[in-house]
């Protein structure tokens, strides 16, 4: 891509600048890819052969449909379980734990049954005026004994009912890293630009900040992901990690419908537990739709 952007340099009399500016564009809207082995918990709206709506909650590596372990409130961590702290959900500034109405269950992955999470969508389960829900899934935290460090994790899904802006663009998770939208995250088309920002526990924005990327590249049905199908892109083109700006910002743009999640990896923080430091991995699943004006 540098050859290229340098020839096309030559021949028109772009100035240097400019083409320095093309070529810093390239690596960070269109980043390499990379090997990601660290487990993401991503939520994945579905429906069911009878109509009925959900998101599921899986921790596993979405780009290669693998790696499945299983989650569970109020349960301490196992070698195939890893133990959630709530799960609840935010909506025009409320908070509502939704412990009850989360529905226990068991998803396959190739051939690996372990234990998950189902949160109904419906009225009854507290969606039911217009504006943002945000559902958030907090691990409790783990120790790394290979790294000397506790580490937490915590994912979150936005729906919207009616376009009504409730609280998309705030910072949710008081204490907590979180990457924060800047655009409508439940309103991103495949070839769009997504937009968001990453903030410390005090709300400081952090600037080069690494953020892993990953896209569900199976299809998920009712019990199973269906890993016997063709993945939807190449594997090596499912996941990568790009960084924010001086700003904390960063830009990335999502070619193909799908969910897609971004984790902001090791959060700073500035708290311990048991004389060692904790560290966050703090994610956003969105669910990005089909350009019906163009063919993909």
């Amino acid at each position: 891509m540098a050859v290229m952007n340098k020839s096309i340099h030559q021949t028109s009399g772009i100035s240097t600048g400019l083409w320095r500016v093309s070529v810093y564009l390239f690596l960070c809207i269109v980043p390499l890819p990379i090997l990601v082995n660290a487990h993401t918990t991503t939520l994945i709206p579905h429906t069911d052969k009878d109509g009925r709506k959900t998101v599921k909650v899986l921790h596993f590596h979405p780009s290669t449909g693998s790696d499945l372990m299983g989650i569970r409130l109020n349960t301490s961590d196992s070698k195939d379980v890893k133990g959630l702290g709530s799960i609840f959900v935010l909506h025009d500034k409320e908070k509502r734990q939704i412990h009850n109405i989360s529905i226990p269950d068991h998803y396959i992955v190739r051939g690996e049954k372990r234990e998950t999470y189902s949160i109904p969508i419906k009225p009854k389960a507290f969606f039911s005026t217009p504006g943002d829900y945000v559902i958030v899934i907090s691990h409790q935290p783990h120790l790394k004994k290979h790294e000397g460090i506790y580490r937490q994790k915590v994912a979150k899904f936005y729906l919207n009912y009616l376009d009504l802006i409730t609280d998309w663009p705030n910072r949710l998770l008081d204490d907590l890293p979180e990457i924060i939208p800047l655009v409508p995250p439940h309103n991103v088309y495949a070839g769009s630009i997504f937009r968001a920002e990453a903030v410390d526990d005090n709300g400081n924005k952090i600037p080069h900040a690494k953020i892993q990327i990953e896209f569900l590249n199976y299809p998920a049905g009712d019990t199973e992901l269906n890993t016997e199908a063709d993945p939807f892109i190449p594997e090596d083109l499912a996941e990568t990690i790009i960084y924010t700006d001086n700003n904390g910002s960063f830009s990335f743009i999502p070619h193909t419908k799908g969910i897609w999640t971004f984790t902001l990896l090791d959060g700073d923080s500035n708290k311990f537990i048991k004389g060692k430091r904790l560290e966050h991995d703090s994610s956003l699943s969105i669910s990005v739709k089909k350009d019906e004006t163009k063919k993909q």
